[in-house]
C-alpha cells in the first residue's frame, strides 16, 4: 500500500479506507455529489450567496499543479476531501504555502480516526510537495479546533466576515 493509502477496520462492519491525492476529473463527479450536503452544514448566508462553484478555476488550478486533493473513500466511493491550493505566499515567495480551501467527511465517519487520518495524509502529501507552511481555519459553529492543536497546528489570527448585501 502507498504512502497516500492507509486501511482501517471500522468496529460495526469491515471497511477499506482510502486516502489518496487524485486529480479533480478522477473525482469531481462523486465530490460534487458532497457539497451540497457540505455547503448545507457549514455555510452561513444561505438565503444571499448560492453555493455555485467556479469549476473552471478549480480545473485551471489542478492543470497548473496548484489544486492537491486528498481524497478519502470508503469501499471505492468517496465520502471526504481535504482541497489546498498551493502556491507562493504573496509575502514569502521563495517558499511554497498550502491555502487549505475546503476540508469535509461525511457525518456518518466523523467517529475513532477517519477524520484525523484524511489530515494526517493530506499533511505527508504537502509536504511532499514541498509545502512549507499551511493556513487552515475552522467554522466558529462547526469549531474542529480541538483536531488541528492534537495534529500541531497554532491559531494564529481570527477572520471576520461581513455580508454586505441587503
Amino acid at each position: 500500500m502507498s504512502l497516500w493509502q492507509t486501511c482501517w477496520m471500522g468496529r460495526k462492519y469491515d471497511m477499506t479506507i482510502t486516502y489518496a491525492v487524485e486529480p479533480l476529473a478522477d473525482c469531481r463527479t462523486e465530490i460534487e455529489g458532497l457539497l451540497y450536503e457540505h455547503w448545507l452544514e457549514v455555510a452561513r448566508d444561505h438565503d444571499v450567496i448560492p453555493l455555485d462553484p467556479d469549476w473552471s478555476e478549480y480545473e485551471r488550478l489542478d492543470a497548473s499543479g496548484e489544486l492537491h486533493l486528498v481524497i478519502c473513500r470508503l469501499d471505492g466511493h468517496v465520502i471526504g476531501y481535504y482541497v489546498t491550493i498551493i502556491r507562493p505566499h504573496l509575502h514569502y515567495k521563495s517558499t511554497l504555502h498550502g491555502f487549505v480551501d475546503v476540508y469535509f467527511l461525511k457525518k456518518e465517519y466523523r467517529h475513532g480516526k477517519i477524520g484525523m487520518q484524511l489530515f494526517v495524509e493530506a499533511e505527508k502529501a504537502l509536504k511532499q510537495r514541498g509545502v512549507v507552511k499551511l493556513f487552515s481555519g475552522t467554522k466558529t459553529h462547526l469549531d474542529v479546533s480541538p483536531l488541528f492543536e492534537r495534529l500541531g497546528w497554532k491559531t494564529t489570527e481570527t477572520l471576520f466576515t461581513k455580508v454586505l448585501k441587503d
